[in-house]
């Protein structure tokens, strides 16, 4: 017989901590703020932000629109740099800011130029539908932490995965 032998925590102690708790919870509430926890995989540790609960309404429709086809066109582009030069589909990190791979040295010679490229080609598209990179990572990060939190973005997606040119996609099918 396995004997568990557990304390109890003494009742004001539990109360004072309940209390907190409850506190938190509804300020929290009341000023409309939502926990959201970052874990990047470039960083070593996880970040917890409040953000607004309509946060996800604070983008026009240009700017929805944009995010979707800057994805998309990405996409394209990240699968003809795959087909023409294969070995190019390790995982890479693009500061599309200063149009940077960020160590590019790790990688083999060869496919060094494929990689500097398409994070150049990367910086060109969201320049071409007038999305700052700033604007794209938050975008992007937020939306994948919680796409259920943003349903024009998704159905922005649907939209544009039913053209000819993103159909075959793998991120649209």
């Amino acid at each position: 017989m396995i004997d568990y032998h557990l304390e109890r925590p003494e009742p004001k102690q539990m109360l004072s901590k309940s209390l907190i708790v409850g506190a938190l919870s509804t300020v929290g509430w009341l000023l409309g703020l939502v926990p959201a926890l970052d874990v990047s995989p470039s960083a070593s540790f996880a970040t917890l932000e409040f953000e607004t609960s309509d946060y996800a309404q604070q983008h026009n429709p240009q700017q929805v629109n944009a995010f979707a086809q800057s994805i998309l066109e990405i996409e394209l582009a990240r699968e003809a740099t795959q087909r023409q030069n294969p070995g190019t589909a390790q995982n890479f990190e693009c500061d599309i800011a200063s149009g940077k791979v960020m160590d590019i040295n790790s990688f083999a010679s060869e496919i060094r130029q494929p990689i500097q490229n398409l994070c150049n080609q990367s910086q060109s598209i969201l320049q071409q539908n007038r999305l700052s990179a700033a604007q794209f990572r938050q975008m992007k990060n937020r939306y994948d932490r919680n796409p259920q939190q943003y349903p024009k973005i998704t159905a922005a997606f649907g939209r544009l995965c039913q053209q000819n040119q993103y159909k075959k996609l793998q991120v649209c099918r």
